[in-house]
């Protein structure tokens, strides 16, 4: 799953094991703000879902 994140929460989402910033061209051209959190760490989607709902809404 890949969540739009900034500051803590992007923090957070990055140090779950294997989560990696998302490269749709996959050329080495990272999107910064959007993180891909593997499946394993599904139960956490939810907050992380949140959080990008947060985020979007203030822009």
């Amino acid at each position: 799953m890949v969540f739009k994140l900034k500051g803590d929460d992007h923090t957070q989402a990055m140090s779950l094991a294997e989560a990696h910033l998302f490269d749709p061209s996959g050329k080495g051209r990272a999107m910064k703000e959007w993180v891909q959190v593997p499946y394993d760490h599904g139960p956490s989607w939810p907050s992380l879902a949140e959080a990008a709902h947060r985020y979007v809404l203030s822009l």
